[in-house]
């Protein structure tokens, strides 16, 4: 909240500043969150730092040396932070800027921190790379933390934070980079040759071998199988396009390549290697890919096998990459010129950070069995295997009990089923239990490993601790096609749940409105089994790069355990998640959405506080819309704005009961009672 106010209460003023050590302790718990233990404080420190400050007071004279609550170096940054006890005097603005005359400089956390930022970069500083001035204001449960930079030729105001995370070690250039300066993050950087091979392909197999948009996935697949292979090269394939030897086109060698490798692998079902066969199958039998092209001097099939071998296949087995769905950003690609079947089916592709956020919502270990029955592209999987393979370390027997035993998919489409497995392989996990299916018509017990015993009674198997969803959106259009809701996608999916295993589903945000009688009565279907732990509303445009804006909720479940009447749900507002879209880079981080994501899981693991804005738990029923929004109730101490604006429209009231002869009401002592004997008539 940016307050704009010329008068100010005094005293007040005074009753704050006195009460300022408290603030000052939370500051330092947020310091030492970061590693900084031993900030300098008021007038300690070395000599540049005193130096620089001469002169910097934030009296009205300003005459005496300025003494900033906290000064530290970071990687060749000084960061200097002002506090206030209260929220509302983190920052002044006025026109846009941020004033720090005084008594602006004296009376707000920013404003008095850009000042003292101000006067060391007029009197030299030993560090060139620049000052970020903070102002935060208010204590761990109510509280703001404004920025500003300051440096060469520069000076910015920063959008705020939910903690300091940005001004680590590790992060703080990155923040710099990003936040400040306005350049790509370096993960958005390390994605652009991938992004551009993928648009290249698509325009070449459209131009070179009149490649339907939707074999153009399947094709890259088989290619990067074949390159996985040892002994395969680019090179060998000559282009032989004899009708008599078909065993010598490139499309047969990359498609014996595939399947080659796949065997030696030893990555099965063989069910499975052949429904990726069936996919593969046209690359060999097609002339248009395996002629020579005039213009390409090749056939299309070496001129895309070179594109991806020097382009995406290191970035594919990349281990710093093994959370990223290239494969499944390929399908978007292709798909996203019209003529394929993505947002036709209800396909939204799930962007990395949110499939991250899932594993880690649901703290994903090496222990746990993991499904996903709507696995697509097997972006969920991929980031639930990253993040058990971190939990094992180097322990190679439980990572191999990973890949055979511990990943599960059902995808239906046939195309998706082929881009997901080859997704998996390509990660060094082909072993995972991927099954093409309908997850409403997979065998439950199957998949569950149940057995039944001599008296045909089913004893428990494996079962699933943990399941992520992100089901098909919008394809309960009436009655006849209610089961195909979202809400039954989620009822389904908690059925493969152990007790006590936990599901994260990523929905469109009226799926937890349910306003139709159907829909409520899956809500109290749900609640009758299955406990809703929490409701975490997301930015607008996270699904903007995949051409649709749904605006989307993260719902948390507990299976197996009925919803207790008296359970708080945490309703979470993280709309403001680091991430915004810029024109033609599509959805970008600002340089904070590590942070932000740091301090929801704090929240919601109870390490940290947050005010209602972010987070409110109530109780729910089936009625209710499980959303922030429907729970949400400011609890801030009104400011003295907010104060004097109540109290007025009340005085406008009074005047107008009065005018219209109703001032009576106003005062019940007043007010002519009416008599026993007539109430009782």
């Amino acid at each position: 909240m940016r307050i704009n106010r010329e008068e100010k209460d005094k005293t007040e003023l005074i009753v704050i500043n006195s009460n300022e050590k408290a603030t000052d302790q939370f500051v330092r718990e947020l310091l030492r969150a970061i590693g900084i233990t031993k900030p300098w404080e008021q007038d300690g420190g070395p000599q540049w730092k005193r130096s620089a400050l001469a002169g910097g007071s934030k009296s009205k004279a300003g005459k005496g040396e300025g003494k900033p609550e906290f000064v530290f170096v970071v990687d060749d940054f000084i960061v200097l932070i002002e506090n206030k006890k209260a929220a509302h005097f983190t920052r002044f603005i006025q026109d846009e800027e941020i004033p720090t005359d005084f008594p602006y400089r004296q009376d707000y956390a920013l404003n008095g921190a850009l000042h003292y930022a101000k006067t060391m970069m007029k009197n030299g500083i030993p560090y060139q790379k620049g000052i970020f001035a903070v102002g935060i204001g208010g204590n761990e449960h109510h509280h703001e933390i404004a920025v500003s930079f300051i440096g060469p030729g520069i000076e910015r105001q920063l959008d705020d934070l939910d903690n300091l995370e940005v001004l680590a070690a590790a992060s703080i250039s990155e923040f710099h980079s990003v936040a400040v300066l306005g350049n790509k993050p370096a993960a958005e950087v390390r994605l652009e040759s991938v992004k551009a091979a993928a648009s290249q392909l698509h325009e070449g197999m459209r131009n070179f071998a009149s490649v339907e948009n939707d074999r153009k996935a399947p094709l890259v697949s088989a290619i990067l199988l074949a390159l996985e292979k040892p002994g395969f090269d680019t090179e060998d394939l000559k282009g032989e396009y004899d009708q008599d030897l078909p065993d010598d086109w490139d499309g047969a060698k990359i498609y014996k390549a595939a399947h080659d490798y796949m065997r030696s692998k030893g990555f099965g079902p063989q069910q499975k290697i052949g429904t990726l066969l069936d996919q593969f199958a046209f690359i060999a039998k097609s002339p248009t890919l395996n002629r020579i092209h005039t213009e390409l001097g090749m056939t299309p099939l070496k001129w895309c096998a070179q594109i991806l071998k020097t382009r995406v296949q290191s970035v594919v087995t990349d281990p710093g990459m093994t959370s990223f769905d290239i494969l499944g950003n390929f399908y978007h690609e292709f798909i996203s010129y019209g003529g394929g079947d993505g947002n036709t089916l209800g396909i939204v592709l799930t962007p990395e950070h949110v499939t991250t956020l899932m594993a880690d919502l649901l703290d994903i270990g090496a222990s746990d069995w993991v499904l996903d029955p709507t696995a697509g592209t097997a972006s969920f999987l991929i980031a639930a295997m990253h993040r058990m393979f971190k939990d094992a370390g180097s322990n190679a027997a439980v990572k191999e009990d990973i890949r055979k035993n511990r990943l599960y998919g059902i995808e239906l489409q046939d195309k998706l089923f082929a881009i997901g497995t080859t997704n998996m392989i390509l990660r060094g996990d082909g072993k995972a239990n991927f099954r093409r299916d309908s997850m409403f018509d997979a065998p439950l017990h199957e998949m569950r490993g149940d057995k039944k015993d001599k008296a045909g009674n089913w004893i428990p198997g494996h079962g699933f601790t943990k399941a992520l969803l992100n089901p098909p959106y919008s394809q309960a259009k009436d009655k006849n096609t209610s089961h195909l809701s979202e809400l039954a996608f989620i009822l389904r999916a908690l059925e493969f749940l152990n007790p006590g295993g936990r599901l994260a589903a990523i929905v469109p945000q009226q799926t937890m409105v349910g306003k139709t009688s159907a829909d409520k009565a899956k809500k109290a279907e749900i609640l009758r089994g299955n406990t809703l732990d929490a409701v975490i509303t997301m930015n607008p445009a996270t699904f903007a790069d995949s051409g649709v804006t749904p605006h989307t909720v993260i719902a948390l479940f507990t299976a197996g355990r009925p919803h207790p009447k008296d359970a708080k749900v945490k309703f979470v507002n993280f709309q403001k998640d680091g991430r915004k879209v810029q024109i033609h880079r599509g959805l970008t981080d600002d340089g904070t959405a590590a942070s932000r994501t740091k301090h929801l899981l704090e929240v919601l693991r109870g390490e940290t506080n947050d005010d209602t804005r972010f987070i409110v738990r109530a109780e729910v029923t089936a009625e209710d819309e499980w959303l922030h929004s429907y729970f949400y109730f400011n609890d801030q101490p009104p400011t003295e704005e907010e104060f004097v604006a109540t109290i007025a429209d009340y005085l406008t009231w009074q005047i107008d009961m009065h005018t219209h002869g109703l001032g009576d009401l106003l005062d019940p002592a007043k007010t002519t009672r009416p008599d026993k004997k007539d109430i009782e008539k």
